[in-house]
């Protein structure tokens, strides 16, 4: 296999774990799967870094979650096992989210992601600031979940495809906004990705 070619200026991360979202979309969203955005795509996501590493430094279980309104503005929350790896996911955090649109926080918080199997739940600050559940779209074959490979996103090629189960809830001071059940969801349960930023 030949070595990775980064880009000038970007360094380079590598992560497996776990990865889920929803957003305001009907199914499907474009943003990962073509690069197209919507302008009224409106979500939260989060991730959990079984291992991993942004320029050499350890990511290794960092949980970082995100609500956004695509191209307008985002918020950051990050669970960090210490003070070093903390440091290493903002650091790759502002790199991913670079061009999500303007970043208004970065902060601390407790994140939960549970489940397998595209029956995930996800709570920040105990649900008090998200708080959402993802169920598995089955495909064809009448037993797993539809699939979509080679898409645009660097966190993961590959995507699960899912829907809200139920209403997500987002608040944060002047931000807050309400989904309804039924809305777009991606996971990947077996993230292991490679690339630059």
């Amino acid at each position: 296999m030949a070595a990775p070619v980064f880009g000038a200026g970007k360094q380079p991360f590598h992560l497996s774990g776990v990865y889920t979202d929803t957003c305001s979309c009907r199914v499907p969203c474009l943003c990962d799967l073509t690069g197209d955005t919507p302008d009224s795509c409106q979500g939260v996501g989060a991730i959990y870094i079984a291992h991993g590493d942004f320029s050499g430094s350890d990511l290794s279980g960092v949980k970082f979650a995100y609500a956004m309104l695509m191209g307008n503005w985002v918020r950051l929350y990050i669970d960090a096992p210490d003070p070093a790896r903390r440091a290493t996911a903002e650091r790759f955090l502002r790199a991913l989210c670079s061009d999500w649109g303007k970043l208004e926080s970065v902060r601390d918080a407790k994140i939960e992601i549970s489940g397998k199997d595209g029956g995930y739940a996800v709570k920040v600050d105990d649900g008090k600031t998200m708080d959402y559940v993802i169920a598995p779209v089955i495909g064809g074959d009448g037993r797993s979940p539809l699939v979509h490979a080679n898409t645009h996103s660097p966190i993961t090629s590959t995507f699960l495809q899912g829907r809200s189960a139920e209403p997500t809830v987002y608040n944060d001071g002047a931000r807050s906004f309400e989904i309804a059940a039924g809305r777009n969801g991606y996971f990947n349960g077996r993230v292991d990705t490679s690339g630059s930023l």
